[in-house]
Formats: structure tokens, C-alpha cells, sequence
């Protein structure tokens, strides 16, 4: 399994990285926007954990132009913010950009993890 990690905090790109590694999972990493969005379609991984916001291009401007330039690419998508903490922004993420899960940072690695066992029951995590 491949799973992107998109976070322009360089510690929390380096703790999602090990927790996913330690379960078996290839990770690339992007530090903004414009890399998430050239190494989703670069590499299409079936995971995708986004920044909602990063320079360059948002977690949600993210989204768009994937759904835009590979309308038949369905990741599993979390997003994970520090600032849009409200049921209206999970709302809109969820319909909307289709996010798959909506966490809140600070994240623990426990949260992350309940995360990836509903969406990939099968890869025992």
C-alpha cells in the first residue's frame, strides 16, 4: 500500500511517516500544496493525508484539482487540520471534496490509526 502524507510541519509529515512504515506502508511526503497535488498524480497512491492548510495550494485546493485532472482516481482521503474546527468544515469536507475522514490536530497516533482500520479493514492495521 502507498500513502502520501502532505503536511507543511515537517515533525508531523515525520511521525505520520513512521506509523504508516512501521505497518507496512510505502510513504511520499510533500511539504506544500503544489507537491501533494504532483505527487497524487504522480504516483496515485490509495491513501492520501492532507494539510487542509498549506502554502501553495490548500488541502481542499488539493482535492479539487485531483478530482478535476483524474475524475476516475478515488483515494481514501484524511484530512487533518488545526484550524478548521467545526462540524460546518467537516461537513463541507465530507460532501463536498468527499474527504473519507476528518481529524483534528494535534493527532494521536491512536486517532490515526481507529482512521486507517475503518477504511482499510482488510490491511489489519
Amino acid at each position: 500500500m502507498q500513502a502520501l502524507v502532505a503536511d507543511d510541519s515537517r515533525i508531523f509529515r515525520v511521525l505520520v511517516k513512521e506509523l504508516l512504515e512501521g505497518n507496512g506502508v510505502t510513504v511520499f511526503e510533500a511539504s506544500d500544496g503544489k507537491q501533494a497535488l504532483d505527487a497524487a498524480l504522480a504516483f496515485r497512491p490509495e491513501l492520501i493525508i492532507l494539510d487542509a492548510l498549506m502554502p501553495r495550494l490548500s488541502g481542499f485546493d488539493v482535492m479539487a484539482k485531483l478530482k478535476e485532472k483524474l475524475p476516475d482516481y478515488h483515494p481514501k482521503v484524511f484530512l487533518v487540520t488545526a484550524v478548521y474546527k467545526s462540524y460546518r468544515w467537516e461537513s463541507e469536507a465530507r460532501t463536498v471534496y468527499k474527504v473519507d475522514e476528518y481529524l483534528e490536530k494535534p493527532l494521536e497516533p491512536e486517532t490515526l490509526l481507529a482512521a486507517l482500520r475503518r477504511q482499510f479493514p482488510e490491511k489489519g492495521f
